[in-house]
């Protein structure tokens, strides 16, 4: 014990104390140190945590809300609404959206469009202050009975005066039911635009009980083409009745169309099951799938001018643009056109280099040589001229002139259609005006007056009119008007007024075929003339000015009948008139 007390002393002689001191104690100061250093991170930890910087920015007024179905039938389709609003003072910029769905929910669609397949990021445009915007999704639900789901959303944002990251989020609940019924879509999910597809509706009854008087609807988007279904639908190509599905039996549908887009964007086929009760379809449980569209890299446009309407005596001028936008030359390219409507007058067809079949024209090698070899971005275009018959000879109404086309090729048999064009036959109005002398002087006399009869006759031809009037000016004084009108049926709807000088038949609504298949409209007035010394040896003047108008419900415009410059005593045709003289003496 001796020597171990003495050896710090041995070891330290000579150093100064506090050396000593620090040697003889390195444990303590160690730890002294140690406990020094927690103690003030602490306390640094204390007073930053509970620091916020004057002008550190919050965002608590942009809002987001999930709204659904509460509940649905396992397995039905669902449609989703998330909705944001902009209640702050400054925009919403780099706006991001993510979506958590639950186990089981299959993505079908959305608008705007997810930026990838699973639908579950969006990247929104700037919030203004004070708007709201929503982002709408539909997707299927399964599930067990009883079971909840949840949907979850977070809104990334930041705001327009500041550049610090915000986000808010919801989320929203659904109670899943027992199935009674299963419907689905399946086809092909890509697509070539213009080219047959063929996708099946399957159907099935999975509950306890057979069901009767069921439908199925398919809602079709506007650029698909019906082709053909397997078995054929009960009505308008989209309906197909179920007398009865009985426990555990299934159906299926095949339906074969076209799929146009000119931007290949996606499209949605939509399914109903229901139930008809009392006439009325009660939708029981539905489904959707989209089919992607791709461009075809053998291509064909059809147009036609005039675009959206035409007259009897009209023409229709058609052009066909077709190219090959691929990487490899085509061979034996065939375009065929099909023409239909009533209205046209085939007989009277202007085409080049093809082969007319009644309202069929083809193109081939055969006939125009650009077709035998149509090499990698080459192009061409073919026109035809095709005139509408002057005239009808039936009693339907609405109608229209079509044209659709298809191109395909040897390397490519399965051919290419094109969207359907079509042109709506325009109504025609038709006046008639005609006058006659009824009594007093005659030759014409200056200072006496002579009354003519003026009558209106006015016809329709092939559409439904609405705001249908005629106008007249009468190049006289007031008092030529005696207001005598004939029959009297037709006193309420004509009129003159004297500021104008216009005479006024408002008719308004006028059905096709007045005149043709029904009686015409018919109106006669009297006017009294009585020339004045500057009349003297002159004709007199009627009516100038006459013509009728009305919009074609049918083509939505628009139409006029021919106009009747004037109406006068030489040219009333009136056998007195003629013989006794025209003019005033």
């Amino acid at each position: 014990q001796d020597t171990k007390e003495e050896l710090p002393e041995t070891i330290y002689q000579g150093e100064p104390a506090w050396k000593q001191f620090v040697a003889k104690n390195k444990k303590m100061i160690w730890a002294a140190a140690g406990l020094t250093v927690i103690v003030t991170g602490f306390l640094l930890w204390l007073v930053f945590s509970n620091f916020v910087p004057e002008n550190e920015p919050v965002s608590n007024n942009v809002l987001l809300k999930i709204k659904g179905p509460s509940q649905i039938t396992s397995g039905n389709e669902g449609d989703f609404s998330i909705i944001y609003t902009n209640a702050e003072d400054a925009d919403l910029t780099n706006v991001s959206l993510e979506v958590l769905y639950p186990g089981n929910f299959k993505f079908k669609s959305s608008a705007p469009a997810a930026t990838n397949a699973d639908g579950r990021r969006f990247n929104l445009p700037i919030l203004k202050k004070g708007e709201a915007a929503e982002v709408k999704i539909k997707g299927q639900v399964v599930g067990s009975s009883g079971e909840i789901k949840e949907i979850k959303a977070k809104l990334s944002y930041r705001l327009s005066n500041f550049n610090s990251d915000f986000e808010t989020s919801d989320s929203f609940t659904i109670l899943v039911l027992p199935p009674n019924l299963n419907v689905e879509i399946t086809g092909p999910i890509d697509v070539v635009s213009g080219q047959d597809t063929t996708f099946t509706i399957t159907y099935a009854n999975v509950s306890g009980s057979a069901f009767e008087n069921l439908a199925v609807i398919v809602d079709y988007p506007e650029g698909f083409k019906w082709a053909s279904a397997a078995p054929g639908a009960s009505k308008s190509n989209n309906y197909w009745i179920i007398p009865e599905l009985a426990v555990g039996a299934s159906g299926k549908i095949e339906i074969t169309g076209s799929f146009f887009s000119s931007n290949a964007t996606d499209q949605l086929v939509s399914v109903e099951l229901g139930q008809i009760a009392n006439n009325t379809f009660v939708s029981l449980i539905n489904s959707s799938t989209v089919f992607k569209i791709a461009a075809a890299s053998l291509s064909l446009t059809l147009n036609a001018n005039p675009k959206i309407s035409v007259e009897l005596g009209g023409n229709i001028e058609w052009s066909l643009e077709y190219g090959n936008y691929g990487t490899i030359g085509l061979t034996n390219v065939v375009i065929i056109a099909t023409l239909q409507g009533t209205a046209l007058d085939l007989t009277r067809l202007i085409v080049r280099d093809a082969i007319v079949t009644n309202n069929v024209i083809t193109w081939k090698s055969a006939t125009l040589s650009n077709l035998g070899l149509l090499l990698p971005n080459q192009k061409g275009k073919i026109t035809f001229s095709l005139p509408v018959k002057q005239s009808l000879n039936t009693n339907i109404k609405n109608q229209v002139i079509s044209a659709g086309a298809s191109i395909s090729a040897a390397e490519m048999p399965k051919s290419i259609q094109v969207p359907e064009v079509e042109i709506k036959l325009a109504s025609s109005l038709g006046l008639t005006v005609s006058g006659e002398y009824l009594r007093g002087s005659l030759p014409m006399e200056v200072g006496k007056p002579t009354t003519y009869g003026i009558t209106f006759v006015l016809s329709n031809l092939s559409n439904d009119l609405e705001n249908v009037e005629v106008i007249a000016s009468l190049p006289q004084p007031a008092s030529a008007w005696k207001n005598v009108v004939v029959p009297d049926s037709e006193k309420s709807r004509i009129s003159y007024d004297p500021g104008s000088g216009k005479i006024r038949w408002k008719i308004d609504k006028m059905a096709a075929f007045v005149g043709k298949f029904t009686p015409a409209l018919t109106v006669s007035f009297e006017l009294e003339i009585v020339p004045t010394e500057a009349d003297r040896g002159k004709v007199m003047d009627l009516l100038s000015s006459i013509q009728a108008s009305g919009r074609d419900t049918f083509v939505n415009q628009e139409i006029f009948s021919a106009k009747v410059n004037d109406v006068s005593t030489s040219n009333i045709d009136d056998d007195q008139v003629n013989l006794k003289g025209t003019t005033v003496q």
